[in-house]
């Protein structure tokens, strides 16, 4: 039960997967979980991102510095566009001191805070898996998400009846040869309808950012948040993230296509 979601997401999924020592041991490559993903375009061959498209249909770049946009549109062509994502970034001191509170305040009646951890069964992989899909996030493989894959944390909400509220996930994606190497990611935030404006997508965040630095060792977090998402965006400013012009997350996708979930 290690994949999850639509016949072409379970595919790029066990892709990633299979593909992480070559990630690990390629300059510029970052193992972004459901796509090939490039941190660093000057240090990948442009063929390598053309056979990923053609293959895929999709292609990421992260933390891509904003003056390099119109370079990528030029080399894309026109049959693809580049969906962005804005970079919101804080250092550990800064994450910890804004997350901290947010922790120390009680959850609502009846919820309680879930992990996954090696010994998690495949029911609890699934559960967190369809919690993110019914919410519209594509997600990880069930290795991913238990950090199998590069170190990770993976945490949830659960209602009385053990019933998934709210997700989150942090890992260290970027490797070794990457600048942002001791960075950690952190995204696949879902809370379900019923639950939303009770503060929970704060929460779970917090939770995950403070995983991360607590138990991963990053120096630093980074989330990527579309700019039509002011909600998300208010979120992640209240766990202390502020947003980087300078970089962006783009995806690449065929110009026929919907917007790949976040």
């Amino acid at each position: 039960m290690n994949y999850y979601g639509t016949e072409k997401q379970q595919r790029l999924q066990r892709q990633c997967d299979e593909a992480q020592a070559m990630i690990a041991a390629t300059p510029g490559l970052v193992q972004a979980g459901r796509f090939f993903s490039v941190d660093d375009i000057d240090r990948i061959d442009w063929a390598f991102v053309e056979d990923r498209l053609a293959s895929d249909g999709l292609f990421g770049f992260r933390m891509m510095p904003t003056t390099r946009i119109e370079e990528v549109h030029e080399k894309l062509g026109p049959s693809y566009r580049l969906d962005r994502w804005s970079v919101f970034s804080a250092d550990r001191d800064t994450a910890i001191a804004a997350c901290t509170p947010i922790l120390e305040a009680d959850l609502p009646d009846g919820l309680t805070r879930i992990g996954l951890i090696d010994d998690s069964g495949d029911a609890a992989i699934r559960l967190i898996q369809i919690g993110m899909a019914e919410n519209g996030i594509a997600p990880f493989s069930g290795a991913m998400l238990l950090g199998k894959i590069v170190p990770a944390v993976t945490v949830a909400f659960a209602d009385t009846d053990s019933r998934i509220v709210a997700t989150a996930h942090a890992n260290m994606a970027f490797n070794a040869y990457s600048k942002h190497r001791s960075t950690a990611w952190a995204g696949l935030i879902t809370v379900a309808a019923q639950q939303r404006r009770r503060g929970l997508g704060r929460s779970i965040n917090a939770l995950a950012i403070m995983a991360a630095l607590e138990n991963l060792g990053a120096n630093a977090i980074v989330e990527f948040v579309h700019s039509d998402n002011t909600a998300s965006r208010r979120m992640i400013e209240s766990c202390g993230l502020r947003l980087d012009p300078t970089l962006v997350c783009g995806l690449a996708v065929p110009i026929v296509d919907a917007r790949f979930t976040a």
